[in-house]
């Protein structure tokens, strides 16, 4: 996936090296959505010529380790959210975007709106693939994380593949705060 970032560029200026966002990764083919990893992506990819570009995007495709981000995506299923640690996630998640500058630098990013927040609560309990099952207590990682990549689906091209990788960073970490480390815990406590 590549995106040609208009809204990074000057068009009235001097001709410089033009700026694309590049990501590799895997399609969930069963809800369609963008599986971004941190070693598949560059959010600000200059080129000055077709050549630059497209040897800037094989090395990136070179570095890319398949293996691993497939290991990752298996450990989201072995991973499991309380319902009140979603909870916790959906309010913290509200809150940040009301957080004083001081206090976000101290936590990790997370970039979803409030709207696509409202998306990932009423997926909890609707969405045909990744709902919560009836009667259960807990919800895996996997289908939280198509849950924030389903809600992902309303960004705006120049925000998609920033938003893709957010998404798998929250969970990724927030799967770290599920077994003892404090760098994510704040979503979830």
């Amino acid at each position: 996936t590549g995106v040609r970032a208009y809204n990074r560029e000057n068009l009235y200026s001097k001709k410089v090296a033009e700026r694309f966002s590049v990501a590799i990764g895997f399609q969930n083919k069963v809800c369609c959505n963008l599986c971004t990893f941190t070693d598949g992506f560059k959010t600000d990819l200059r080129a000055t010529s077709q050549h630059d570009l497209f040897r800037e995007v094989m090395k990136l495709f070179q570095q890319y380790d398949a293996n691993k981000h497939l290991r990752l995506m298996k450990n989201f299923t072995s991973s499991y959210l309380t319902e009140h640690q979603f909870a916790q996630f959906l309010g913290k998640s509200r809150l940040y975007q009301c957080l004083p500058a001081k206090e976000k630098k101290l936590l990790p990013n997370m970039e979803l709106t409030d709207s696509q927040v409202n998306i990932i609560a009423k997926a909890y309990y609707h969405d045909d693939n990744f709902k919560k099952e009836h009667g259960a207590s807990e919800i895996s990682l996997w289908k939280f994380y198509n849950m924030l990549t389903g809600a992902n689906k309303s960004s705006y091209i120049d925000n998609f593949l920033d938003r893709s990788l957010n998404s798998t960073q929250l969970t990724e970490g927030i799967d770290r705060a599920l077994h003892g480390d404090n760098t994510y815990k704040w979503f979830i406590e």
